[in-house]
C-alpha cells in the first residue's frame, strides 16, 4: 500500500469539500432567506475558495407613507422607499490556500459581511456600497467596496488585515436564483 502523499491527500478534501457544498446548494433555496449567494473568494496568501451562504437587506428609515383606503388614486399606486439599505452576509465554504500546520489539506471557510448600500435605480450597478469583510476561521477583518450588477452578481474588493499585515481582497458573488434559472432547474 502506498503512503498518502499531501498531494493526494490535498485533491481528496478538496472533493469532500466540493461534496459537502454541492450537497448545500438544494437545501440552501428552501431555507427562507433573501438571497442565497455563492461566493469565489481570494485574500492574497491567505484565502483562495467558495463559500455559500444567505445575504439579507433591510431599507434603513422608516417605512414609506402609504396612502389612505379610499383617496382618490387611480392606476396604480407607486411608493418609493429608502435608497439606502443595511446589509449582512454569512457564508460556510472551503479555503484552498493551506494554513501553516495544516499539512496541505483544504480548510473550511467561515465568512462574514456586514455594510450599508446604495440603490443606484439602475442595472449596472445596481448597489454600490462599503462592507466590513472578514473570514473569520482565519482572522482576517477589513473594508471593501461593493458593486452588484441587477441582483445577479456582485464583486467585493478592499484590503483585509491579517496574520499581521495588510493583504488584497477580491470576491466574486453570484444570486444561486439566477444559478438556478441559467441551469434550468
Amino acid at each position: 500500500m502506498q503512503p498518502i502523499t499531501a498531494g493526494r491527500q490535498r485533491i481528496r478534501s478538496a472533493r469532500l469539500w466540493a461534496a459537502v457544498l454541492l450537497s448545500l446548494l438544494p437545501a440552501a433555496e428552501e431555507v427562507g432567506a433573501q438571497s442565497w449567494r455563492m461566493q469565489g473568494s481570494w485574500v492574497a496568501g491567505e484565502v483562495g475558495g467558495g463559500i455559500i451562504g444567505p445575504e439579507l437587506r433591510r431599507p434603513m428609515g422608516g417605512a414609506p407613507p402609504l396612502p389612505l383606503p379610499g383617496t382618490a388614486a387611480s392606476g396604480p399606486l407607486e411608493v418609493t422607499s429608502s435608497a439606502w439599505h443595511a446589509t449582512g452576509m454569512v457564508g460556510l465554504g472551503a479555503n484552498g490556500v493551506p494554513s501553516p500546520g495544516s499539512g496541505g489539506g483544504i480548510d473550511p471557510l467561515v465568512y462574514l459581511h456586514a455594510g450599508v448600500l446604495y440603490r443606484t435605480g439602475r442595472s449596472l450597478p445596481g448597489y454600490v456600497g462599503l462592507v466590513a469583510a472578514s473570514y473569520i476561521s482565519l482572522g482576517s477583518v477589513g473594508p471593501a467596496a461593493l458593486l452588484e450588477a441587477a441582483d445577479v452578481a456582485a464583486v467585493q474588493f478592499g484590503f483585509l488585515y491579517g496574520d499581521r499585515a495588510w493583504r488584497g481582497h477580491v470576491a466574486l458573488t453570484i444570486g444561486l436564483r439566477f444559478l438556478r434559472d441559467v441551469l434550468g432547474g
